[in-house]
């Protein structure tokens, strides 16, 4: 899973990319082979970041995240918790059927 990262009105510095990266690699194997695609955009308007993310599963599921906050490291912290819950929860909803 290499995740395509990108950054809309404002300039991701390579410290914040190495953060998300590192934050990713959270993901056990057991959901990053069944993750096909990752697509994260951080978009700023104004004062307020807005975190958007795309996880493409091999069996054809997609699911969103989207959250904003005004603070860009707490933001990825938290939405990349959230995604990483997700992803867990579809990855035992398939397991289960």
């Amino acid at each position: 899973m290499e995740p395509k990262i990108q950054a809309v009105n404002f300039n991701l510095n390579e410290n914040e990319k190495i953060f998300i990266l590192k934050k990713l690699e959270k993901f056990d194997t057991h959901i990053k082979k069944h993750v096909e695609n990752l697509k994260i955009t951080i978009k700023k308007e104004r004062e307020l970041f807005e975190f958007d993310a795309h996880a493409h599963f091999n069996w054809g599921k997609i699911i969103h995240i989207k959250e904003d906050g005004k603070i860009l490291l707490n933001l990825i912290d938290s939405s990349i918790e959230k995604l990483y819950k997700t992803a867990t929860k579809e990855k035992e909803k398939k397991n289960n059927k």
